[in-house]
């Protein structure tokens, strides 16, 4: 798994107007993310599923220049549509686990 974890932010779907904040906290994301499985890719992103959260990697950009590739962005199931996280449930399936 990744060395280093940078939990850049909690993915939210745009379309869900009053999105409450889990109850999760930074530290609990990261010791999940940690014990987190990998699953399927998506766009090419690597995803992992943890306990409380799917987990999809993200890159941070010093302007165009990408400067980590080591970051993860946590996705919480009670945040985002049913559709968003239809897709993250398929791609962590048993068929498809890589």
């Amino acid at each position: 798994m990744l060395a280093a974890l940078l939990l850049a932010s909690i993915v939210a779907s745009p379309n869900m107007p009053d999105v409450k904040l889990s109850a999760a906290t930074v530290d609990e994301l990261q010791t999940d993310f940690e014990r987190a499985v990998p699953c399927h890719q998506i766009d090419g992103r690597n995803v992992w599923k943890g306990a409380l959260a799917f987990y999809i990697q993200s890159f941070v950009y010093d302007g165009d220049t990408p400067v980590a590739t080591d970051a993860a962005d946590a996705v919480l199931p009670e945040d985002n549509s049913a559709e968003t996280v239809k897709e993250f449930e398929d791609a962590c399936s048993a068929s498809q686990a890589t």
